[in-house]
């Protein structure tokens, strides 16, 4: 029980009770310094007690609400990884994730490295520069056949070819290919797999050509548009440039239904061993990020990212790239075995060593993330 004491009638009692000057919307009430009604720890040199107003403490019992929720979040900051990535169709997926904040979502801070080729990135993840490896598998198999038995591929942001083979209008069938260079993007990598595959389609052999390394797929275009190499392969949205110059497409694996992994996350089982949480992370934001790429009410600003991603201001191509993923994606990073195993297939020296499609794969991750999927629903 708050008693109020009646203000004397004198000329300074400017402000009326019960609410005095200084009191920031709460309630001074006057009492007698040793009143029974106000506790020994309030007792003192003061004759006023300031009570908070509902509004006050209706604002305090937020913060106090709030507290928590500040705590943990300063003790649990953002862990940091590295992880490079290669310009292409599918790893489109990847960059969406990380530009629309889905790992930031899970607790990462996932800082992309842009690196040209796979062979490139096997050799930071080896030396421990980086931590997972969003790029082509092959050159995974490649190294861990020829001895790095720690890489583990986790995952597919692209599980079947989408590549087409184009040349110069100069070509007219096939063979007119023996002697010619042949663009990919670095020796080991999985345009150089691809093309391979693409040779022997066509009944040519990898020793009748020069293969030659030129980097991502802008620089392999502007190689092949400026007669620089007779032929090479192209993603969404290059695709969509070869055919509105009708420049001649020798295959068109998306519709072979060819299964392949082309990109993925790929990691090592000492990562796994030392830091499952943050593997585990990393491929719930890339599921996140996949997902967000196929809504289509997220077009414009996945589109947006994407003309980041590619330095491209071509809306038509962007689309094009939008479309097309967002149909071959099932939302989730997929890696089948039939994927693996056509890879080692497709090389002479990877299916002589007898590798196992087993043995540089780990499911787990998606078996888990499938689980919690099922478990939203």
């Amino acid at each position: 029980m708050i008693i109020r004491q009646k203000p004397l009638a004198t000329s300074q009692n400017r402000f009326p009770p019960p609410f005095e000057k200084g009191g920031l919307g709460g309630i001074c009430a006057h009492r007698r310094r040793k009143s029974p009604s106000i506790p020994l720890f309030q007792r003192g040199k003061s004759d006023r007690l300031i009570v908070s107003s509902p509004y006050l403490l209706a604002a305090l019992a937020s913060v106090l609400v709030l507290i928590p929720s500040l705590l943990l979040a300063q003790s649990k900051p953002l862990k940091e990884i590295r992880v490079p990535y290669a310009l292409g169709g599918s790893t489109g997926f990847f960059w969406i994730a990380h530009k629309s904040g889905a790992f930031e979502r899970h607790g990462l801070k996932v800082l992309p490295i842009f690196m040209r080729g796979g062979r490139e990135a096997v050799q930071a993840l080896i030396s421990k520069d980086v931590n997972i490896m969003q790029q082509g598998s092959s050159g995974v198999i490649t190294a861990w056949a020829q001895g790095a038995k720690d890489l583990v591929a986790i995952g597919a942001t692209g599980n079947k070819l989408d590549y087409i083979f184009v040349s110069t209008p100069a070509i007219k069938k096939p063979a007119d290919l023996k002697g010619k260079r042949i663009a990919i993007s670095q020796l080991g990598a999985s345009t150089d797999f691809i093309a391979r595959i693409a040779l022997r389609q066509l009944g040519l052999s990898d020793k009748e050509v020069t293969i030659v390394g030129l980097g991502a797929q802008g620089e392999r275009w502007a190689a092949l548009s400026g007669g620089h190499v007779d032929a090479s392969l192209f993603q969404p949205p290059v695709t969509l440039r070869a055919r509105k110059l009708g420049m001649p497409i020798w295959i068109d694996f998306a519709k072979t239904d060819y299964e392949y992994v082309t990109a993925g996350p790929v990691t090592t089982r000492s990562y796994i061993k030392a830091e499952r949480d943050t593997v585990m992370n990393f491929m719930r934001g890339l599921a996140d990020g996949m997902e967000f790429y196929r809504d289509e009410k997220n077009k414009e600003t996945v589109i947006k990212h994407l003309g980041e991603f590619y330095r491209s201001t071509n809306t038509e191509e962007l689309e094009e790239t939008r479309r097309v993923y967002s149909q071959v994606s099932t939302g989730l990073p997929i890696v089948t075995v039939k994927a693996m195993e056509n890879m080692i297939a497709s090389d002479r020296v990877l299916s002589q060593a007898n590798v196992n499609a087993m043995d540089v794969l780990d499911l787990s991750f998606l078996k888990q993330l499938e689980e919690e999927r099922r478990t939203k629903k």
